[in-house]
């Protein structure tokens, strides 16, 4: 109790902040049970006044992040004051409408300003934050991509409404030269194929994308980018074609972030093997086992079809053998994944997790995590695999390791323990098929290694 307010009573002695975050003070951060200002509207109304004070002594801020502390008043002295104020963010629900926007982009001046020669307005802003706040009309959010010229990231909910504005008035983006590089559909409607296509016209040049769900077209105008580095997806429902934003800009990417697959093709892990040699976090999760295709390998195996291979002996376990280490020794003419340091794979059959997991030699941090549901177990992943996967990969860089997969035994987690000098932790052990005397003694041996320790997380 009364912690809130003591933080905002003390803000006038910080006269050279830089910083300044208040959005753990709101009701999102704090339930209102707890949260001082939740208990009256008088004593919020009084602390923003506080917090308008103190913004006005703060001339030095570059970040400044409200939550929902905050009103079109303050945002009227925050333009008057923050010159070099670099990232703004507020969420609703707020009482901010599109006057207090205005004060931001500088379009409501006074007669004194005129006179002072003191134009107010944070025209050096790169990333806005107005997540939620919904009395905001989409002819102030254009206002706001023309008159802030800097403008890398702005967040709203309807952003992609405001770009569809833009060009259909025939907005031509040469005069509009929007600098966007980032795009967060956090909706349905915001990640049609309709409105990236808009987005591809006006803002060429983004390189952070989230995406929600995909539709399926959600490929076609995504490939028409050309600076994306961080490509993530939440929902995928399909890979069909997503080989051509990998041609498109996969040279490009950093990260990529395919989640919730619901049919994934073997061929599209070679196609990140193909155009994705920058990578250094990709996580890729598939949402069972039985939603894994072998599809888009016949260019790489030519002749060797997988069926062919399978029929040329006649014993189960020689057939294995035999297309595990067909397909090792055919991935081997793409390269490795050098730059590749956060790997995450969720589901993954074992012909894709042999197109990938040996050829990521740098790798820092691994995890690999199958249904531990027996109808659903991780397809042919045993310890002998990963002796075939050793002898291509010694894994020299690895400090963390995580793998939840009941077909492993402790032969796989020893050699770990005794094979990877960095490694600092070994976790979910108790998701493999070991026994607890098993997992004792490795925490044991793990414990006492020299010269770095391994903590076994069971």
């Amino acid at each position: 109790p009364n912690t809130h307010k003591s933080i905002i009573d003390c803000l006038y002695r910080c006269k050279y902040l830089e910083v300044l975050n208040l959005s753990g003070l709101d009701e999102h951060s704090t339930l209102p049970d707890y949260n001082d200002f939740m208990h009256s509207t008088e004593i919020k109304e009084h602390y923003l006044y506080l917090i308008e004070e103190a913004i006005r002594g703060l001339p030095t801020l570059h970040t400044l992040n409200l939550g929902t502390l905050v009103n079109n008043s303050i945002i009227r002295v925050v333009s008057s004051t923050c010159k070099h104020l670099h990232e703004f963010r507020i969420r609703g629900p707020a009482p901010i409408t599109d006057l207090g926007l205005r004060y931001l982009i500088g379009l409501n001046e006074t007669a004194e300003d005129v006179v002072s020669n003191r134009r107010p307005g944070c025209f050096n802003l790169e990333v806005v934050d107005l997540t939620d706040i919904e009395k905001l009309s989409l002819h102030t959010l254009t206002l706001m991509l023309i008159h802030l010229q800097n403008l890398r990231i702005l967040e709203h909910n309807h952003l992609h409404e405001a770009l569809w504005l833009m060009h259909k008035t025939g907005m031509q983006t040469t005069l509009l030269n929007l600098k966007l590089t980032g795009y967060n559909g956090r909706g349905p409607s915001q990640c049609s194929p309709d409105y990236l296509e808009v987005l591809q016209v006006l803002c060429p040049k983004i390189e952070k994308m989230h995406l929600c769900m995909t539709y399926p077209e959600t490929f076609f105008p995504l490939s028409r980018f050309r600076e994306i580095t961080h490509l993530s997806i939440y929902r995928v429902s399909s890979v069909e074609n997503f080989d051509l934003p990998l041609i498109a800009f996969g040279s490009r990417l950093v990260k990529l972030e395919l989640k919730n697959c619901t049919n994934f093709q073997s061929g599209t892990a070679l196609n990140i093997r193909k155009h994705c040699s920058q990578l250094r976090s990709l996580i890729l999760e598939i949402d069972s086992t039985d939603a894994n295709s072998n599809a888009g390998l016949s260019e790489a195996l030519g002749e060797q079809n997988i069926y062919t291979l399978q029929n040329q002996v006649t014993n189960l376990q020689d057939k294995l053998n035999t297309l595990q280490m067909t397909m090792l020794t055919v991935m081997n003419k793409y390269g490795n994944l050098n730059r590749l340091e956060h790997l995450h794979l969720k589901n993954l059959s074992m012909g894709s997790l042999l197109i990938i997991l040996p050829f990521c030699p740098n790798l820092v941090k691994l995890t690999l995590k199958y249904s531990l549901r027996s109808d659903d177990a991780a397809p042919n992943l045993s310890d002998s695999l990963f002796l075939k996967i050793f002898e291509k990969n010694p894994f020299t860089k690895v400090q963390e390791i995580e793998i939840w997969c009941k077909t492993l035994s402790i032969r796989t987690a020893e050699w770990f323990v005794h094979n990877c000098p960095d490694l600092t932790v070994l976790k979910a052990l108790s998701f493999w098929n070991v026994n607890e005397e098993e997992q004792v003694t490795l925490w044991r041996e793990g414990r006492r290694r020299e010269p770095i320790p391994v903590e076994i997380d069971f």
